[in-house]
């Protein structure tokens, strides 16, 4: 009788555990909120820059330029420290200018950036959902700034209105998720401190890539890339094509471009190993429709890098 509440007890603990395990799991797996109030848009993209906080970035500050000083003095705002994370995305319309917007998190002191924006010339005012947004017309286009509170804070660049609107709505609750997120999140590998996922619309024309690729065959494709750091840093490209003939193509051009570039990576060896390292640790895999390119850069390069800046 005994040895059965045991095993009824272990049973309940196991469930219990493997829920908060799950639910656990589901709420670091989720995207920023910050990347939920960005409007729809052929780009989407989000980088994490709370890891950098605990790195000594005081070896190449910018206060040396005298703006940026006075930018800090007056309004206790220094991006170094205070920005968390930075979402964006740009939606582009054949024979258009693209619409950008930008959510930042981080943590901004609201009267004293209200005070310095206020002092610029040419700087407009207009009030929609009960916050204050700050324009600067450009031609046909216009930057607008508002402050939502003072963890967040929204910039879009565009002919119309609509795309801070949009962020203000659904920063009180209303609208719903972008679709490019909902689609292709869960492709996204977790714990990507950044990450971008685009959309290659039917009009686009991408430029040929390295060694005269032609990247034509990734209109309407969607292409994923993130960054992870596990000591080294772990680059990663998704080329999520619309069959799996597209798939082959994009997969011999990578092929190509790798080759090409481990050649030439060779020919400098002698002058720079570190390069040819990091092509060796090029890989290209093929999967159905999708084509994966992925590097990784190990740490002792990335430290040589930074101490030659």
């Amino acid at each position: 009788m005994r040895s059965r509440k045991l095993l009824f007890t272990l049973v309940i603990v196991l469930a219990v555990v493997a829920i908060a395990a799950a639910v656990t799991y589901h709420v670091i797996r989720r995207p920023a909120r910050s990347v939920f109030l960005l409007p729809d848009g052929n780009v989407m993209g989000y980088v994490n820059f709370t890891p950098f906080h605990f790195m000594n970035m005081d070896t190449h500050p910018l206060t040396s330029d005298p703006d940026y000083q006075e930018f800090v003095t007056e309004t206790g705002f220094d991006p170094q420290h205070d920005v968390d994370n930075v979402a964006v995305s740009a939606n582009a319309a054949a024979g258009a200018n693209p619409d950008i917007s930008a959510v930042v998190s981080g943590t901004f002191n609201q009267e004293r950036i209200a005070s310095y924006i206020k002092k610029q010339s040419e700087v407009q005012t207009e009030s929609y959902g009960g916050k204050t947004i700050y324009l600067a017309p450009e031609k046909d286009q216009t930057l607008r700034f508002c402050l939502l509170d003072n963890k967040m804070a929204a910039v879009t660049f565009g002919p119309s209105a609509d795309s801070m609107h949009s962020i203000i709505d659904k920063f009180a609750g209303a609208g719903s998720m972008p679709q490019l997120l909902k689609d292709y999140y869960d492709d996204v590998p977790f714990a990507s401190v950044g990450w971008a996922i685009v959309r290659v619309p039917e009009f686009a024309v991408p430029p040929p890539g390295p060694g005269g690729m032609d990247l034509s065959i990734l209109k309407n494709s969607v292409t994923i890339v993130s960054v992870r750091y596990t000591g080294s840093v772990r680059l990663r490209a998704e080329f999520i094509t619309q069959n799996q003939g597209d798939a082959t193509r994009v997969f011999a051009q990578l092929n190509s471009a790798v080759a090409l570039g481990r050649v030439e990576a060779m020919a400098a060896g002698s002058r720079d190993k570190d390069l040819a390292e990091v092509m060796n640790n090029l890989e290209v895999k093929q999967s159905g429709n999708r084509v994966i390119l992925s590097v990784v850069i190990p740490q002792d390069v990335i430290k040589k890098a930074s101490q030659k800046r």
